[in-house]
């Protein structure tokens, strides 16, 4: 709430002043009475002079008499103005204490705490007794809080109160002096009738532009709201505004950082919620770690569905819990995607561990799984890898118990088995595919791959380009089995080099004329180059790329590396539009999306997967309001349903990619697609 400058009433005569002026009007009065009343007495005689000097003081006397009267009044006046003007100077400091009080509250209070504060301060401040907050949805209006606990949960139907929500679109504010007979309330008149309505003052609350609640103020007497007051109610509003959209993007967050941290099928860590304890194994110096694979969810995926499978995975780390709090104390667990669990183990010889592990895995194997009342048989193996031993890298240490389990797969007695240098073959087999990727890069062994994106309407708006590997014997290889290695042996930055230039060409070429832009996925090596920035500069001029037709994709790993947020910035200054790839499944983090200006964001398609099974996506949801809210366009990506389609449509996404609207093409047949939609021709 603004801060109102002092006012000062216009100064009357002091009363000092006045006195003055009627005794000098008494003075000039008596002395012209006496020279009439001399000058009559001199012609008409001395009987006429005293009739006359007796009028005259009579007349003189009743007009003393109505100046000292008109005095009095306007010095009463002066007290009553005075007396206004202190009550709404304390009125105004009182709402601005109010106001600022609420706004150090909302930065840190829950939504009951803070709803309450604020019926609290506005019936003090507004001196009514009926104060509460309704909250919108798309069927009713309900009220949210009151100090009148009979009234919180009341619901009123949208569609019945349509002439009341359009009022309050049209100005922030309602007042009605007369509630009753008001015509824009006449959808509200049983409701007023029910609660002895007769005057009420209203006010919006708009989150994202749009009406999401109402703050109230009703009155049971007629009365006047002075506009004041209308200003004092539409600063709490803003603030009930502000505090709902900061309590959004914190449950939006809160539902990433659980989703990151926690597995809610099975309710284990996930692998990042597990960093504290890996800590702490790490701090200790030796620990083993184990990935246990669990074999024949799919059979029960196949029979009763994937809710089958999950509530399997529930009875197996209820089971491991269990038996880890009885046989094994100490040892920590964490999900794995892929039907994996890691378990963490404090240093004990390899014997030990071998055995307690054996037994584990023998209970695993024999134990029974009751799911929906049948019986099902579960297969377990388990890879082992000590560190530092094999490895002082967590995330080689993983790997290397990956491989460990491979040869725990085929062990048929105790089903473990620790990760050994015999192993290494892998490592032979990642060696091969470094000489056979510089090759690659050396003969232009790669190709580009479209794959188209498209608007709410399905209308063709661009693509996102995707790297292909066409190896002379194995033919057509996807970037899943070679980008690890290509980033591990610094190829990357060439191979990333050279799409972009692939990229450039198009928008040059063929795509020249037409309005589609490309997107390019860029790694964190390329961007960790001085001379990256100055290439795509030299790339931006050579085929004359207008600024918004390129599209870098970058994930959100990159942007915890330090001074990142310059080259975002020189790159966004070329033209070039920034999109943050898969948000959600890495560092995510709303700060991020505030630190680091983004044009777009991409939804993983792990978000909207639940889509499959459910009719919702929540965390899909959020992350759609979160985006729109802070004024990025949003991309989803693995479409795969018309279900999924209609409903990120229904959200207000703006770009989707999918299979359910087109796979990943060759070039030529994406130009193929062009071709055939005119609209997209000539617009160069």
């Amino acid at each position: 709430m603004p801060d109102h400058p002092n006012h000062r009433s216009p100064s009357p005569l002091t009363q000092r002043r006045l006195m003055g002026l009627l005794s000098g009007a008494l003075g000039v009065g008596v002395a012209l009475i006496l020279v009439i009343s001399w000058q009559v007495s001199r012609h008409m005689g001395m009987g006429t002079g005293l009739a006359w000097l007796a009028g005259g003081a009579t007349v003189l006397f009743a007009g003393s008499l109505l100046l000292v009267r008109e005095l009095g009044r306007q010095r009463e006046e002066h007290r009553r103005l005075e007396r206004e003007l202190h009550d709404s100077r304390q009125r105004l400091l009182a709402q601005q204490q109010a106001w600022h009080e609420l706004r150090d509250l909302q930065q840190e209070a829950g939504d009951s705490d803070f709803y309450t504060s604020v019926l609290i301060s506005t019936t003090r401040l507004m001196n009514v007794s009926r104060v509460s907050i309704w909250l919108l949805d798309d069927e009713s209006m309900t009220c949210e809080a009151s100090l009148d606990d009979t009234q919180v949960g009341e619901q009123l139907p949208i569609e019945d109160l349509h002439g009341y929500l359009e009022a309050l679109r049209d100005s922030p504010s309602l007042v009605s002096g007369e509630a009753q007979q008001d015509p824009r309330l006449v959808c509200l008149n049983d409701y007023l009738i029910q609660h002895g309505v007769v005057s009420m003052l209203d006010a919006g609350v708009f989150v994202g532009g749009e009406l999401r609640g109402i703050l109230c103020c009703e009155s049971p007497t007629p009365r006047r709201w002075h506009a004041e007051e209308v200003s004092c109610l539409l600063a709490v509003s803003g603030l009930i505004s502000q505090f709902s959209e900061s309590l959004r993007r914190r449950e939006a967050e809160q539902d990433l950082y659980r989703y990151l941290h926690h597995d809610d099928v099975t309710g284990l860590p996930t692998l990042r919620g597990l960093d504290t304890r890996l800590e702490r194994h790490l701090e200790a110096g030796r620990f083993h770690l184990g990935v246990l694979r669990i074999g024949g969810l799919s059979q029960i995926n196949e029979t009763l569905g994937q809710r089958g499978g999950d509530e399997a995975l529930n009875l197996l780390a209820q089971h491991l819990q269990r038996y880890m709090s009885q046989s094994l104390p100490g040892i920590d667990l964490a999900r794995l995607p892929s039907n994996r669990v890691i378990l963490v183990m404090p240093d004990t010889s390899r014997d030990v561990v071998h055995q307690l592990l054996a037994e584990l895995l023998g209970s695993l194997n024999a134990h029974p799984w009751w799911v929906a009342n049948q019986a099902f048989q579960l297969q377990f193996a388990l890879g082992v890898a000590s560190y530092p031993d094999h490895s002082d890298n967590v995330e080689q240490l993983l790997q290397r118990a990956e491989l460990a389990l491979k040869e725990a797969r085929h062990d048929t007695r105790h089903f473990v088995a620790f990760y050994a240098s015999e192993l290494s073959a892998w490592q032979q087999q990642q060696n091969l595919l470094e000489r056979e990727l510089r090759e690659a890069v050396r003969s232009q062994q790669f190709c580009v791959y479209l794959q188209p994106q498209f608007d709410r309407q399905e209308t063709l708006r661009g693509a996102e380009v995707l790297l292909r590997w066409q190896h002379p014997e194995r033919g057509l290889i996807s970037p899943g089995v070679f980008i690890h290695e290509a980033e591990r042996s610094g190829l990357i930055r060439s191979i990333g080099n050279w799409v972009l230039e692939q990229a450039g060409q198009l928008l040059a070429g063929p795509l020249a004329n037409t309005p589609l832009s490309l997107s390019v996925n860029v790694s964190v090596q390329q961007l960790r180059d001085e001379d990256f920035v100055p290439r795509i500069a030299r790339l931006m001029h050579k085929h004359a790329i207008a600024p918004g037709r390129l599209t870098l994709e970058v994930v959100e790993s990159l942007l915890l590396s330090p001074g990142i947020s310059l080259q975002l910035k020189a790159l966004r200054d070329l033209g070039v539009e920034l999109s943050l790839d898969d948000f959600g499944t890495g560092y995510s983090s709303l700060r991020y999306l505030q630190d680091f200006r983004v044009d777009e964001v991409k939804l993983d398609k792990v978000f909207i997967d639940v889509l499959q099974q459910a009719e919702d996506a929540p965390l899909a949801r959020s992350i759609i309001a979160l985006a729109k809210t802070l004024g990025l366009k949003l991309v989803a990506e693995g479409v795969e349903t018309p279900f999924q389609l209609e409903y990120l449509s229904r959200q207000g996404v703006d770009l989707v990619q999918g299979y359910h609207l087109a796979r990943p093409e060759p070039v030529v047949d994406f130009l193929t697609r062009v071709q055939a939609a005119p609209s997209l021709l000539n617009h160069g």
